[in-house]
Parts: C-alpha cells; structure tokens; sequence
C-alpha cells in the first residue's frame, strides 16, 4: 500500500518544492520506490528542479480526460526508484478540479505501485488543496523561522483543521450547517474558536461527534523548519507548536531543521538537486535526517502517538543539538 505524503507551506518562498525534490530523492536512495507528483496547478515547475524538460504530458492530461490513469503520465528520472508525473506543463493554467476526476485522481493515487507518493502542493487553501493535503493524517507542512512565516503556517492548519472536521459529517447536515455558520461568523470579524466548535458539536450530536473526535486526534502534520541560521530559530518552532495545539488542538511532530543554503538556488539554475550534485552538502544531511524521521514515522504512527505529550519539546531540541553540528 502507497505511503502518501502530501507537502505543503503557508506561503511561498520557504523551500517547499525544494524539500520535496531532494527529499523524494533521499528516500528512492533509500531503497523506497517513490512517485513525485507537481501538484501545483497552474503553474506547474518541478520538472525544473529534477532536469526534465517541460514535454510530457502531467496531471493535466488526467485533468482534461485526455489520459485515464496515472500511469502513462510516469517519467523515469536518473535516480532509481524514482518516477515523476509532472504538473500541467501542456495544459498552461489548468482550473480547479470538479469533485468527480478529484475523486478518481485519489483512487489512481491510492492504487500507485510504489511505497511513497509524494505530492508537491500549490499554495493557497483552495478546498482541492485542503482535500489533497488531508489525505493522510501525517501530512508534511514546509515552513521558516520567519514570523510571518509561521503566522502563514498556521493559518493553513486552521483551514486544514476546518475542512477535515467538515469532512467528518455528511453533505447538508446539521453538523456542517453548524460548522459552517462559524466560518461565516468568524469572517464577519466575530471570534469564534475551534476548540469550541468542536465541543458544541460534541454536545449538541453526541454520536456523530465522538466519532469526529476521534479522527480529529488522529491528525498529527510533520513540519520541517526550512531556511535555518541559528538554534535560536527554533524558537519559532516552539511558538508555532504551541499556537497549533492551544488554538485547533492539534500535535505537530517536528521532523526537520534544515538550513539555509546557496546551493539550493545553485541547484535550481542548473536543474541538478543538490542531493545528486552534493550529498554532503549540510542541508542535504539534515534533510536526510528528516526523512529517517519521516520514515519512522510512517511504520511507528498508530503506536503511542496519541499518548504523546502534544507540547512536549524534545524533538525540536534533538534538532537543535543535530543542527548545531553543521
């Protein structure tokens, strides 16, 4: 069955594509079988960083029904074990998608014949992006220390968080006629709370509720803190971790602190990922030990995780201390 791993960021500019390329690389090194997929419709560019040029046909073609399944969309690239379905290179500003090819396109996702997917999300909060983000309940969200940074950062979760919570219920409930008064309260400039939309759920549907806690529970998105300077930027991860968890209720597992590093756009103006062209190269070495962390992850999550402290602080100190090392 395929891992998928969805990658998104609040914001553009911290690194998110760059992460998914050299990360899907470290894991077909690894001896995972990986599809990366440009998921960023509309302006599609990944193909760039891996070397490709922009003359095979992408999720477009799957878009525009002029391919039925993913499989003739595959590229081979230069690193075993590693395949590419490019964006819209053909079809130049593809729209939205309807709710039916959305749907097929996740059941020929579901069924790849690989061990990780890995997506690479265009920006915004779009309900198909949500929808695609929420795919697993360990997606990977690609941030900086930067403040507004972070601030970005959460707001995609709380868009996250809204969707996967009004995907609980069913179409024209009770339940999301609640949940949608809220957003419409809270976008006319009333405060309103997450936490306390969930609990006036859970009293007002009981039944319907409980379950929807559950899953709720169940949902822990991986970060990496991209861009690094010093372990004084971690203070950053420490601050989003605590908005994430006292505003939405949600853990954040921290799986890497990568730094900030010239080779990336080196990489990108000669279209070879700096996992290829520089292996020992530190960004690649502390991504490299976010997707050890990932992979762990991936076979570890239904073990103890929900018991977990969802404020404790020691893995972005262990990220600290591996960070320090460079």
């Amino acid at each position: 069955m395929v891992n998928i791993l969805p990658i998104a960021s609040g914001k553009g500019g911290v690194g998110k594509s760059a992460i998914a390329v050299n990360l899907s690389i470290l894991l077909a090194q690894k001896g995972k079988k990986v599809v990366l997929m440009d998921f960023d419709l509309g302006g599609a560019n990944l193909h760039t960083l891996l070397g490709l040029k922009n003359n095979h046909a992408g999720l477009g073609n799957f878009i525009y029904k002029q391919e039925s399944s993913l499989e003739p969309l595959m590229q081979e690239t230069s690193v075993p074990n590693l395949k590419f379905i490019a964006g819209d290179c053909l079809f130049p500003g593809t729209p939205n998608m309807g709710f039916f090819i959305k749907r097929k396109l996740i059941k020929e996702i579901e069924a790849l014949d690989a061990d990780y997917a890995v997506l690479d999300l265009g920006g915004g909060t779009t309900y198909n992006t949500l929808d695609i983000y929420l795919l697993t309940y360990n997606s990977l969200l690609v941030t900086s220390p930067e403040l507004t940074s972070i601030l970005n950062a959460y707001s995609f979760l709380k868009a996250a968080a809204y969707r996967f919570l009004n995907r609980q219920f069913k179409a024209k409930s009770e339940e999301r006629a609640l949940i949608d008064n809220y957003i419409k309260t809270s976008a006319a400039g009333a405060e309103s709370s997450y936490v306390a939309l969930v609990e006036e759920i859970c009293s007002k549907f009981p039944e319907s509720g409980a379950k929807a806690k559950v899953e709720l529970a169940k949902y822990r998105p991986q970060v990496i803190l991209n861009m690094g300077k010093t372990t004084q930027d971690l203070e950053m991860a420490r601050r989003l971790r605590s908005l994430v968890w006292n505003k939405l209720n949600i853990t954040l597992d921290f799986v890497g602190f990568t730094p900030r590093d010239s080779a990336i756009e080196l990489a990108v103006a000669t279209r070879t990922p700096v996992a290829l062209s520089n292996p020992q190269n530190p960004f690649i070495k502390q991504l490299n030990t976010a997707a050890e962390r990932i992979l762990q992850h991936t076979y570890n999550y239904n073990e103890n995780l929900e018991d977990s402290d969802p404020t404790d602080s020691t893995d972005i100190e262990a990220l600290g201390g591996e960070f320090s090392k460079l």
